[in-house]
Parts: structure tokens; C-alpha cells; sequence
């Protein structure tokens, strides 16, 4: 007898699926996180990937809400006002945004669907999605970081505090 339990593939997102913020950061559409992040393998859901993209949005506002609130004080009507940079022919401060929200959504996504499993392979797979969930959320620390270092000092990747 077989023991073998395919995993289900999820159906496709649709095709304009995106979360949309506030109106000054732009939306980040559904597709560049599921194939930009290589996420879930086809068994994460529209759904599934739509809340942690929203997790990951309240992350990244959160850490940029007063640098927000400076550029738009100096003038900024939208994210893409705070730079003309551009890599790729996209404006560099909206790649950072949506750098930095995919990250953690990619963090929220792999720490929080863990294997039910306790034997030592389903543990160890465990310590492995939690591992890949702190280095995707350091790449998204990154990335707001970068994004923060627009139009001000450079901010450092990374902090560390001594105790």
C-alpha cells in the first residue's frame, strides 16, 4: 500500500489579483510575490497569499510611516515622487516597496505553515521553513531599509543591540 498524499494545486490566481494599500504606496500584484518569491510550490491559495501579502503591508507601513510622512509633507503625492531612480525601467522606490512587502509576506508564509508531522524529518523541515522565514524577513528589514535611505542618510541593513 501506497502512503504517498499529493499535495493539491491550488487553482490560479486571477488575473488583476492585487492588494492595494492606502493609495500613496502602489498596489503589489498577487503574481510578482507568488513568482517573484517562488512561494508555496502551487499549494498556497489566492487567499492564503492575499493575507500574508496584507501582513506583510502592515509591516512595512508601520516602519515607514514617518519617512512617509516626510516625503509627503515635502511634496511627494505617491510612492514613485520620492525618486526618479530607476532599475529595469521601474521606479526604484516601488521595487523596494514591493521587495520589501513580498519578503515578508514570503517570511509570514513559510514560518506559518509548518508541518504537523513529529517525526525528525517533519522537525527538521520545521527548523528549515523557520529558518527560511528569518531570511526572508531579513531581506524585507533590507529592503525597508534601502527604501528608508531615499532622500535621507543612508540606513544601515543591519542592527544589532548589545545587551
Amino acid at each position: 500500500m501506497n502512503s504517498f498524499t499529493p499535495t493539491p494545486i491550488a487553482p490560479p490566481d486571477d488575473a488583476d489579483a492585487q492588494v492595494v494599500a492606502d493609495g500613496w504606496f502602489p498596489p503589489v500584484k498577487l503574481a510578482d510575490v507568488r513568482e517573484g518569491m517562488n512561494i508555496g510550490g502551487g499549494a498556497i491559495t489566492q487567499i492564503q497569499l492575499t493575507l500574508a501579502i496584507e501582513g506583510g503591508m502592515l509591516s512595512a507601513l508601520r516602519q515607514l510611516a514617518a519617512w512617509r510622512t516626510a516625503r509627503a509633507l515635502a511634496g511627494a503625492a505617491s510612492l514613485a515622487d520620492v525618486t526618479t531612480d530607476t532599475l529595469n525601467e521601474k521606479n526604484r522606490a516601488e521595487l523596494l516597496w514591493t521587495r520589501a512587502v513580498g519578503y515578508y509576506a514570503a517570511a509570514d508564509l513559510a514560518g506559518g505553515n509548518r508541518d504537523l508531522a513529529s517525526s525528525d524529518t517533519g522537525l527538521a523541515r520545521a527548523s528549515e521553513k523557520a529558518a527560511l522565514a528569518d531570511e526572508y524577513r531579513r531581506e524585507g528589514h533590507a529592503a525597508i531599509a534601502d527604501l528608508l535611505s531615499i532622500g535621507g542618510a543612508p540606513v544601515a541593513r543591519n542592527r544589532a543591540e548589545m545587551l
